[in-house]
């Protein structure tokens, strides 16, 4: 089996709320807004994370993240208030976050 990219959605119950929390998380603006109930960023690499709106299913998504520079990833999102809901290390350093919904972003550094 053979893929050009994969996605990973994240369901949300308010669009609106998603697009503010997640343009900070991502510091940065969606890449597309397709249509009313999806938005999506690109990251190298061909990875995209895609946010739709699904009540139903809202804060039963996951994604795991690996950034260049963690501890930068941080310190950026607790400028912006955002506080890991659990963190841990080992083989990896890994901190999750969990979006208004209940979503969690895994952000995680091999070490």
């Amino acid at each position: 089996m053979a893929f050009e990219n994969i996605l990973a959605g994240i369901a949300v119950a308010d669009m609106q709320a998603a697009k503010a929390w997640y343009s900070g998380f991502f510091d940065r603006e969606p890449d597309r807004i397709p249509m009313d109930t999806d938005m999506e960023w690109d990251f190298p690499g061909g990875s995209t994370v895609q946010v739709f709106g699904d009540a139903k299913r809202a804060g039963n998504s996951s994604a795991t993240l690996v950034p260049d520079n963690l501890d930068a990833e941080l310190a950026r999102l607790a400028e912006l208030g955002h506080q890991p809901t659990e963190r841990s290390s080992g083989k990896f350093d890994i901190a999750i976050f969990e979006d208004l919904d209940g979503n969690r972003l895994v952000l995680a550094k091999s070490t």
